[in-house]
């Protein structure tokens, strides 16, 4: 359990490095947040895997959209309707990322 969560943070951490390093490139960094959950979810797949991750892209989305539209932030390199390429699979790998550390704690 302790090796899932140690794995889980350093996913996290890789993620969050390679978006520091290519958030200016949409595509590049679409394809590698992808990658980063596609290996994660091929080796360590838990089953409620996808649903966590479309549930967290769409609720990301959600309030990236509404905080753009209604001006609350912006980003320095939006894509589409304000927001980066990348984001929305970002949440849904943070989302999924999240679930997986908290679960031990919460008892399950």
């Amino acid at each position: 359990m302790k090796k899932a969560i140690f794995r889980d943070l350093l996913i996290f951490a890789l993620a969050l490095i390679v978006a520091v390093l290519f958030w200016e490139n949409n595509l590049l960094l679409t394809f590698l947040i992808l990658s980063i959950y596609g290996i994660r979810e091929y080796f360590w797949s838990e089953k409620g895997d996808n649903i966590v991750f479309v549930s967290g892209v769409i609720i990301g989305c959600s309030a990236e959209f509404i905080g753009t539209y209604l001006g609350v932030w912006t980003y320095a390199a939006p894509f589409f309707f304000n927001i980066p390429l990348w984001l929305p699979f970002a949440w849904g790998l943070v989302s999924v990322i999240i679930i997986r550390v908290s679960r031990p704690f919460v008892g399950e």
